[in-house]
């Protein structure tokens, strides 16, 4: 019979299970041929699973709709109540970003009880929230703000949910989210056409902060050193090692991240990973980025992409020497190893149902 990839919000009792669901392990979470039944449903959101292969002529149920690029979560009225409600939390968050940054634009001061305010509402909604996060997270939207204020708040959330794949404290997590939303601070004060390389950013960023009341030394240390690297080749003083602040190593990995994944009109996680874990194995604190690497690895097994020739399928296992060539299903079933296939790529992610469940 025929299966069709299938969001599991838009799941039903009485659809059957076309292939089964596995795990970022590979261990298989639900058999092929099971019934689908409200139980079923809520084990898979339970296990963070975005979506599934159900046949698409069962008797007990209305065909499964086929997955396309149209049918991601960023249109409002596809998306779930917690995603929705993340929507307007994090336009909100975006901004009083945008506010307190055009304050530093125009008077070079930092207004810092509004941005630990900030800084308290990202925590908390990364709190509430769960796998809606990165959902949102990894679809691109970049009308919201300027790239300062969307690149700082992702920097900032997503540091957050390192610091907790890392057991930081409440206290630890929250200075953290304002480091990040600081990281870049210099940015603000450059002109467009003058002093574009890090080391200038970092410098002006530095003077900013050096004199803010109240401020907690982990913010200056990472807006000084975020763009060090392990082996001392970074900016501005080269320094390696533990002589680098473990809240900057943090942000550095966080920055790369999203500078990277985010760098096109559209999120692909894909190929910085490889590149996170090989090219840069000696620059960024491997305790940091090995873990930060797996989980978005763990997150974007069973997710649905969109390959450059146009089909849609599921990553369904990853390759762990090439983690920007995943094995991918189709959505006609079919199974390609991009590590065997020439020409073909993963262009971006179709939805994104979690990364946020770093407990």
């Amino acid at each position: 019979m025929a299966t069709a990839m299938t969001a599991v919000k838009d799941l039903m009792p009485g659809m059957i299970i076309g292939e089964p669901v596995l795990s970022p392990t590979g261990k298989v979470l639900l058999g092929k041929d099971i019934v689908i039944a409200p139980r079923t449903i809520s084990l898979l959101m339970m296990w963070n699973v975005s979506h599934v292969f159900v046949v698409s002529d069962s008797p007990d149920g209305p065909p499964a709709e086929q997955a396309s690029p149209e049918q991601a979560p960023a249109t409002p009225g596809r998306v779930t109540e917690e995603f929705t409600t993340f929507f307007k939390e994090y336009d909100g968050l975006i901004t009083t970003t945008a506010q307190s940054f055009n304050f530093i634009r125009n008077s070079r001061q930092i207004p810092i009880q509004e941005l630990k305010d900030t800084s308290f509402s990202i925590y908390s909604t990364v709190l509430s929230t769960g796998p809606a996060i990165m959902d949102y997270l990894l679809v691109s939207d970049y009308n919201l703000a300027d790239k300062v204020t969307r690149h700082s708040v992702m920097v900032a959330f997503i540091s957050s949910i390192i610091g907790r794949k890392l057991k930081f404290s409440d206290d630890q997590i929250k200075v953290l989210i304002l480091a990040g939303l600081l990281h870049d601070v210099g940015k603000l004060v450059i002109a467009k056409d003058g002093e574009p390389e890090p080391k200038a950013h970092v410098i002006h960023g530095g003077k900013l902060l050096q004199h803010v009341p109240s401020l907690p030394q982990e913010v200056l240390f990472s807006a000084l050193q975020h763009h060090e690297w392990m082996d001392g080749s970074g900016v501005p003083l080269g320094s390696a090692g533990e002589k680098i602040h473990p809240y900057a190593r943090i942000i550095a990995v966080a920055d790369f991240f999203h500078q990277h994944a985010y760098a096109a009109e559209n999120a692909n996680p894909f190929p910085v990973l490889t590149y996170m874990a090989k090219e840069l194995f000696d620059k960024l604190d491997q305790g940091i980025c090995q873990p930060f690497i797996r989980h978005v690895r763990d997150c974007l097994t069973n997710s649905p992409v969109l390959l450059n020739d146009g089909r849609t399928g599921q990553v369904i296992f990853f390759n762990p020497n090439h983690l920007d060539k995943p094995i991918i299903k189709t959505h006609t079933g079919t199974i390609i190893d991009l590590t065997t296939t020439k020409n073909i790529f993963i262009q971006r992610l179709v939805a994104q149902d979690c990364l946020a469940n770093a407990n």
